[in-house]
């Protein structure tokens, strides 16, 4: 036998013995941490999508380097996806666990992963808490891990990265609350803590009361859908808010501090002792700066709104004011305008979905005082009270404060649209107001033409005696420029003849449309929309403009799915695909044939099917796509923002003509889409030239510098600048590899 064929039997006999070594090791390392025998047969065994068997390695975070477990990502998220979790990179170089889908994590998460799994899953999640200081985000959910909550508490107690912890539940044990509310004292370093879901006892209220009143490092607490059992709970959790002394951040929901039990939901009422302690709070926190409060719309509440508000009037510290679905009246419109005209440090006050029934349309005049106010930048306001006669003195009054950046009109009476634009228009700051979704109904079809001022509209198919308004709608959308929301909700008959062609010829020929919710009602599809299917696709397939697209209620063919899947892996502009109310055989027929390529889309952002699970394995693989791109764009923006890390400036090459980095990088620096585009392309050129290149990449510390040749011979730095301009096409970040 030759030598070489023999020098390779032996290499491959001593990788096999190394990796049956290694497993080895691997086993008596998991022994040692007291793991069950069931969580290491988990373990050796092959992990459930790619095959691949999982590895616990260290934490190599460090120095502008990407710790190597985000290789790794991919295969713990076929262990986590199991109970519906899943870890993304939300900034940079940091790991998050999140959950996967609010709708039903807490109902199917636990009941298809058996105890072995469990314990397995429970171990790597330990191992991150433990092991990695990458790791600074964790969603766990006390409902999944009700078995396993003290590994998990003694975990979090021992990790000193985590920034973010949020516990929800949608089942619990005493004992459970009972370990967290222990290990939660003990988390002196936590900057943001979320609870959701959440029936707490006394015992883990005052826990929480304590670690609220000592903690020196919360920065932001949210409380979302939490009930508490009585008044005294709710007002012992109250008094550690105000004893608090660090969080800048609150959201709170005053449904949480009714006076009755959480199964007596009949004639609801607050707790006049809550309301006030609360509204106490509000008036002497120093240390709040952003504060969003929602209400439910509850009438018996309307008591406790105004006394938020008129604690918010005297409070010296808040930036930011959000109110989510209260119920004001006259009384509480004048206190805002009095807080909004004597308040000096509120940069943005909004009201959002407010019940403004028994408010009357005088009471709005107040807000005129604004022009005195010269710290409030942004403004979001209910005007469906308002007469047509009160837009035009109130939008100039408005118009006049320069310091007002953004006006928000979200709701107004939709029969006075063209009256509200107009004011619009005269106020003489247009591009400052934004004007909320229109619903068209007969009367306004000629406001779609008119009011440029309108970028949102809705086509709801009651509000239409018949099919030739829906129509003209159609027809004239391609040439309104201004639109860019459209949410299109249509009978399947109304595709019956040509019809249906030219609907799908006016979905192709809206070329400023960047949000598409295509909806169809049927009572059974039957020919006329069968026959008008595969236009339809091949219209959505067409249009080049569409960001984000929805689809409700079609079924389309096999050869549709193909045409759909085609363009989801080819796109470069789609960023969003949601499918709503597909039967199973079309969702499990475009997953199947996506899986496939997709991997070579950096475009699509976010993707949601109903009833996810019934697919795992295609569905997995495409999710993980979906996770890799969020991933990139995240790095792009922070690397446009200033976050000058190689992979980061790699990120930003990949995925620079992705119109969400776009949208991100507008977010983070609050700027507009040309000005976020001309980031984008400045950070870009700022290594395109062989020194910045070279340091960015890692291959020099200041520049490119050669020692002269004997013969003569030119080098690197003799090319000149358009050749190696040339050459740098060919030649990206991510190719210069670091050093092992």
């Amino acid at each position: 036998m030759p030598s070489s064929e023999v020098c390779t039997l032996l290499w491959v006999e001593i990788t096999k013995r190394l990796q049956a070594f290694y497993q080895c090791l691997c086993w008596i390392v998991l022994c040692v941490q007291g793991v069950c025998a069931a969580t290491l047969r988990f373990f050796s065994a092959k992990s459930p999508v790619t095959g691949s068997r999982i590895k616990l390695i260290p934490c190599t975070d460090g120095e502008g380097r990407l710790c190597r477990i985000f290789n790794e990502v991919s295969l713990f998220n076929e262990y986590f996806w199991q109970v519906q979790l899943e870890l993304k990179e939300l900034s940079p170089g940091c790991l998050s666990l999140v959950q996967r889908n609010d709708a039903y994590v807490e109902r199917y998460a636990n009941d298809d992963a058996t105890s072995g799994q469990m314990q397995a899953i429970t171990t790597l999640l330990q191992h991150l808490l433990t092991r990695h200081q990458c790791f600074t985000s964790v969603a766990i959910s006390l409902s999944v891990f009700r078995d396993h909550h003290q590994l998990i508490c003694d975990a979090l107690v021992k990790n000193r990265s985590l920034e973010k912890l949020k516990f929800y539940a949608w089942r619990t044990t005493r004992q459970s609350l009972r370990t967290i509310a222990t290990s939660l004292l003990q988390l002196d370093h936590l900057r943001e803590l979320e609870l959701q879901d959440m029936s707490p006892n006394r015992n883990f209220i005052d826990s929480l009361s304590e670690f609220l009143a000592s903690t020196r490092s919360l920065k932001a607490l949210t409380v979302t859908r939490q009930y508490f059992e009585c008044e005294e709970d709710a007002f012992a959790f109250l008094e550690g808010l105000r004893r608090n002394q660090t969080i800048a951040t609150l959201s709170f929901d005053t449904m949480r501090l009714r006076n009755n039990s959480l199964n007596q939901d009949i004639d609801i009422s607050a707790s006049p002792r809550c309301a006030m302690a609360l509204s106490n709070y509000l008036r002497c926190c120093r240390t709040l700066r952003t504060l969003s409060i929602g209400g439910r719309f509850l009438e018996h509440f309307t008591e406790v709104h105004r006394q938020i508000v008129r604690a918010l009037a005297k409070n010296k510290s808040l930036a930011k004011v959000t109110l989510v679905s209260f119920s004001l009246e006259d009384k509480d419109i004048q206190l805002i305008s009095r807080l909004l005209n004597h308040n000096r440090t509120l940069t943005s006050f909004n009201l959002v979905r407010c019940d403004g029934d028994r408010v009357s349309g005088g009471a709005y005049s107040s807000l005129a005082v604004l022009p005195d106010n010269k710290t409030l930048v942004e403004l979001a306001l209910d005007l469906s009270k308002f007469n047509t006669n009160e837009y035009r003195p109130l939008f100039k009054a408005l118009a006049s404060n320069p310091c007002l950046k953004k006006v928000t009109v979200e709701l107004y009476k939709q029969a006075d649209v063209v009256e509200l634009c107009r004011a619009v228009r005269t106020s003489g700051a247009r591009e400052r107001f934004y004007v909320g979704t229109h619903y068209l109904r007969e009367d306004t079809v000629d406001a779609l033409t008119e009011c440029k001022e309108l970028s949102s509209v809705a086509v709801p198919p009651q509000m239409f005696s018949s099919h030739e308004p829906v129509m003209t709608i159609l027809r004239l959308l391609p040439s309104c420029s201004h639109v860019t929301s459209l949410v299109l909700t249509l009978w399947a008959r109304q595709f019956e003849g040509p019809a249906g062609s030219h609907i799908a010829q006016c979905i192709t020929d809206m070329t400023s449309v960047r949000t598409l919710d295509l909806r169809i009602l049927y009572r059974g599809f039957g020919d006329a929309f069968a026959n008008a299917q595969w236009e339809l696709a091949q219209a959505l397939t067409a249009n080049k403009s569409i960001r984000r697209l929805r689809l409700h209620g079609p079924w389309f063919g096999e050869t549709d799915i193909e045409m759909l899947a085609g363009t989801l892996q080819s796109s470069r502009t789609l960023c969003e695909m949601f499918f709503f109310r597909q039967r199973m055989s079309f969702v499990i027929s475009l997953t199947q044939k996506l899986s496939s390529n997709i991997s070579r889309n950096y475009t699509l952002l976010d993707m949601r099917l109903e009833k996810p699970w019934y697919m795992s394995r295609d569905w997995f693989i495409v999710a993980d796509v979906l996770r890799r791109n969020c991933s990139l764009v995240t790095r792009a923006a922070h690397f446009v923002m200033g976050t000058r890390l190689k992979y980061c400036a790699a990120a930003a090459e990949l995925v620079h003509s992705n119109p969400g980095l776009v949208e991100t990088v507008q977010k983070l620096a609050s700027v507009d889409e040309n000005e976020a585009a001309s980031r984008i392309k400045n950070s870009l050129e700022s290594f395109s030239e062989m020194d910045d290149f070279m340091r960015m990449a890692g291959v020099v510390k200041c520049g490119v510098t050669c020692h002269s040749r004997d013969d003569g011979q030119k080098q690197l730095v003799d090319i000149g600048r358009d050749c190696w301009l040339y050459l740098r096409q060919y030649i990206k970040v991510a190719d210069i590899l670091d050093e092992q």
